[in-house]
């Protein structure tokens, strides 16, 4: 990855930025007058709109945090490193938690999700990325769905006009505990890594302690290659398919919201929530956010049908009050949840699971509409607030897209891994770096040498300004342990990496010694480049053959950069 100055580049071109937000023109629904809370929970941001941030309750909790680590036995000189400091850290960010979800004890979770949709994360850290913003909100939230205390009618009925004082406080200490976890967060992700540190300031910012600076150098390579990424992989090891012939009844209504999209700037996601609701639709094919798992029948499961079914009923919820045109909006829009009758809900999931082609005419596991309504309030999808059902859209679509299990044996395993692979090469094919002609052939070929005995697969192949790209694609699944960092997972997908990279890197040397073990000709003056892709961007060591860059990619990519790369050309 080319880097001046320490900055990555855009991935995409303004044209491409400007034709995401035409889309995003033709999608959203004009925003709604704002209503009460959201005028009174502007006010404790409003230096942080300045470009101060300031929480009045974050001193108590830096003091609490501060004692809480000297308990634990890490103090501010202490040097952080290798498995004993990874677990140490997790001790803090484990009470920390705990503090968390004693804060969140004092509001329903209703009553929750009436304040936190109508934040706009982008005020907490003024400074910071979308995503970054969004994250530190996103741990600061973390606990409110598990509040045990229940939700009230009453909260149903006021909550566009009226919020107790008391929510300030109860917010603002919830977002100082969640500054402070997502530091010791990120901290422990770093010690994961491999890097020394300490906890510096009452913050408990990372600082790093090596005098070496190898590890960070490779932490930045990650950072950066995240940001250049967009931050997108899936841990699951698969990837949606781009070029589809999937069957029309498989489509589906899911939600995204505007805020923390990082194609579009700060200011424009600015001008454009002056007009429009952050909130808005997308037409999706269920079909193609995991493929093997449609085509091997493994992986689907009983949260995949009970998200579809929510999104479903959601949208039938509107079409049938009309509320599916553009220029209706509502507080579906503008901040990601609706409300409907619980016993017209109930009645929906009575019916079934939605799509039952694809995901069955009866409950998976043999569950019940009481067991599905269990899970979906577990998952903070469907809250009930007395005869009504509060439904999560944004909630439910996330659900969704990560409701698949992976098959980790046996055919449907292969099928997983091949999915895979055919993905690559869909994705490379829509890009300037399509192969043409002969040079298809090489795509799957079996590569011999002159002995007749295999050395490689093919599974992709990409061809750009005369080199000829061959590709091994690993559909590595990285499981939610390295999602959150576990100190064994990070160093299991680094070793994964590099094994990968080093293997390529030798059939690779023996395929440019005889390259008409490729059976085609190649183009004159044609060269050849390896490249390993999996479906995320893995972390690995600066020094490794894994990171080493071939053109402007790392030898071990993700799919998501190799697309970036292409489509610039």
């Amino acid at each position: 990855m080319r880097v001046q100055d320490g900055q990555y580049p855009h991935p995409f071109g303004q044209d491409a930025v400007d034709a995401f937000e035409d889309l995003l023109g033709g999608t959203l629904r004009p925003r709604l007058r704002r209503d009460f809370p959201a005028w009174i929970l502007k006010a404790p941001f409003v230096e942080a709109n300045r470009g101060v941030y300031t929480l009045r309750f974050m001193p108590k909790w830096q003091e609490w945090a501060a004692a809480e680590a000297q308990r634990i036995g890490i103090d501010a000189s202490d040097v952080l490193a290798g498995e004993a400091g990874w677990n140490q850290l997790t001790l803090l960010y484990d009470a920390l938690r705990v503090q968390l979800r004693q804060i969140a004890d004092r509001r329903s979770a209703f009553s929750w999700r009436v304040i936190t949709r109508r934040i706009n994360p982008a005020d907490l850290l003024p400074a910071a990325r979308s995503s970054i913003s969004a994250a530190v909100l996103s741990f600061a939230l973390s606990e409110v769905g598990a509040s045990h205390r229940p939700s009230r009618p009453a909260e149903l009925i006021t909550s566009r006009w009226w919020l107790a004082p008391q929510a300030l406080t109860d917010l603002d200490e919830l977002c100082s505990v969640g500054m402070l976890l997502f530091n010791v967060y990120n901290a422990r992700r770093r010690v994961a890594k491999g890097q020394s540190l300490r906890l510096g300031g009452p913050r408990l910012i990372p600082e790093v302690a090596d005098t070496d600076d190898t590890v960070e150098r490779a932490i930045r390579l990650y950072d950066g290659r995240l940001n250049f990424a967009g931050g997108r992989g899936n841990y699951l090891g698969s990837f949606p398919s781009l070029v589809t012939n999937r069957r029309e009844s498989a489509n589906i209504i899911t939600w995204a919201d505007l805020r923390g999209q990082d194609l579009v700037s700060r200011d424009d996601v600015a001008r454009l929530l002056l007009k429009y609701g952050p909130v808005f639709p997308l037409g999706t094919n269920i079909e193609d956010l995991a493929p093997a798992a449609f085509s091997s029948g493994v992986g689907l499961t009983l949260e995949t049908q009970a998200a579809a079914t929510v999104l479903s009923a959601a949208w039938t919820y509107l079409a049938d009050r009309g509320a599916t045109w553009k220029s209706v909006p509502g507080e579906w829009s503008q901040y990601g949840y609706l409300r409907c009758p619980r016993d017209w809900f109930i009645a929906r999931l009575e019916d079934g699971p939605a799509l039952p082609e694809l995901l069955g005419s009866s409950w998976r596991a043999g569950a019940t509409v009481r067991g599905v309504v269990t899970l979906l309030a577990r998952e903070q999808v469907v809250l009930p607030v007395g005869r009504y059902v509060v439904v999560d859209l944004t909630g439910a679509t996330s659900l969704l897209m990560h409701s698949f299990e992976r098959a980790r044996e046996g055919a449907a395993a292969n099928e997983w891994g091949s999915s895979f692979e055919a993905a690559v090469q869909e994705a490379i094919d829509t890009t300037p770096w399509k192969p043409t002609g002969a040079l298809r052939s090489v795509i799957g070929k079996k590569v011999k040498d002159e002995n007749g005995n295999v050395i490689t697969d093919i599974d992709a192949v990409a061809f750009h300004a005369g080199t000829l790209w061959l590709i091994s694609a690993k559909a590595f699944q990285a499981g939610p342990d390295y999602t959150v960092g576990a100190y064994d997972a990070v160093r299991r997908i680094a070793r994964k990496a590099v094994a990968a990279s080093e293997q390529w890197n030798g059939y690779l040397e023996r395929i440019r010694r005889r390259p008409s073990a490729l059976g085609v000709d190649l183009p004159d003056g044609c060269t050849l480049e390896g490249l390993v892709v999996m479906p995320f961007v893995p972390y690995v060591p600066v020094d490794s053959s894994a990171a080493q860059p071939v053109g402007d990619l790392c030898h071990v990519s993700s799919i998501h950069e190799l697309i970036a790369v292409a489509l610039r050309a």
